[in-house]
């Protein structure tokens, strides 16, 4: 069984489509007992998350730091999406069809419960959704040419235009606040675009999946997007504490391009989300499985494109929290196209 065990676990770092070693398929009943183990370890994560918890309850609210913060959500929502699964599980019959769920719509599972490889699955579906926001746009801006708002729409699309073929992208967004972000306010405000588009920016910036479209109204969306540009915007206070960002990890440097809706040097950050999930769900086993990295090498030059490009955003977005209006959908927009290779 170990000797299975550690041949999948190869399978899953050098993201192999076969076992490294025999170059056979694995058999069904190999594959049913990854996925039991696989869970196994998901749920011990989950409750040693639990118990770390626990512990940031028994802090004081203003000793908190921003990884207590971070950890303290995640638990949260682990709780909320995880709740309704234990408990379809535990339905007779019915209970069955848990498994399934899993398979169908594993975003909806504890992040401890989620595959490594989903991890990047995930990260790749979400940049594809960002990287269509902007033609969302142009449809819109040609549905919406109208008498009403025509000189409006023409100076959003002029200002696409303008970023788009700037050599400096930043310096172009940066200096149009609060012009254009009251313009997109006034013209193209999430309550004005159409559901498609609507979903696409909230899988973009809060990752979610299909189920959304059958689960969740206009309304919701827009709430939990503008509900999100709040948090990030606290995020962001407490990462321009940092006097630089050196002090973070991989790993944070990723997730918080990845909560913002930003995506560069895909696969790189593809690679982070895999490693940081087979460290968090073999660490119980580190006395067998000695090969697991806590470090993947990254080359630097993309750590400090991710570096810049965070602290860009939070330039961004300090900006337009100062203006008269905060305009959410001026935020995401800028999102695509700032991360742009």
């Amino acid at each position: 069984m170990e000797s299975l065990f550690l041949l999948k676990l190869n399978k899953i770092i050098n993201c192999n489509s076969r076992l490294s070693s025999s170059r056979v398929k694995p058999s069904i009943i190999s594959r049913i007992r990854y996925l039991l183990n696989h869970y196994w370890l998901g749920s011990k994560l989950l409750y040693q998350n639990y118990k770390s918890v626990q512990e940031i309850r028994k802090k004081d609210v203003n000793s908190l730091t921003r990884i207590d913060k971070i950890g303290f959500e995640q638990f949260r929502y682990d709780i909320r999406v995880g709740g309704p699964f234990v408990l379809l599980f535990s339905i007779p019959i019915i209970g069955y069809s848990a498994p399934i769920i899993a398979l169908i719509a594993p975003k909806y599972l504890p992040s401890t419960l989620i595959m490594p490889k989903q991890k990047v699955k995930f990260l790749k579906d979400d940049a594809s959704s960002s990287s269509l926001i902007i033609d969302s746009l142009i449809e819109f801006s040609q549905r919406k040419y109208n008498y009403e708002n025509i000189h409006g729409i023409i100076s959003i699309m002029e200002f696409i235009n303008q970023v788009s073929n700037s050599s400096d992208r930043f310096k172009e967004i940066i200096s149009s606040i609060p012009l254009y972000s009251s313009l997109f306010n006034k013209y193209v405000s999430l309550s004005s675009i159409d559901r498609k588009y609507l979903l696409r920016i909230h899988k973009s910036v809060l990752h979610s999946s299909f189920i959304a479209d059958y689960m969740l109204t206009n309304y919701s969306i827009e709430n939990d997007i503008e509900k999100w540009e709040y948090r990030i915007l606290i995020d962001d206070k407490q990462l321009k504490q940092l006097t630089n960002f050196d002090k973070l990890s991989q790993y944070e440097l990723v997730l918080s391009l990845y909560n913002r809706g930003l995506y560069l040097h895909l696969n790189d950050m593809g690679k982070v989300l895999e490693y940081q999930q087979i460290n968090n769900l073999y660490k119980f086993e580190k006395k067998k499985f000695d090969i697991l990295n806590e470090i993947i090498e990254i080359d630097e030059n993309i750590i400090n494109d991710w570096k810049e490009l965070l602290y860009k955003w939070i330039q961004i977005h300090d900006k337009l929290s100062k203006s008269n209006r905060i305009s959410t959908s001026f935020l995401v927009h800028i999102g695509a196209l700032l991360s742009k290779e």
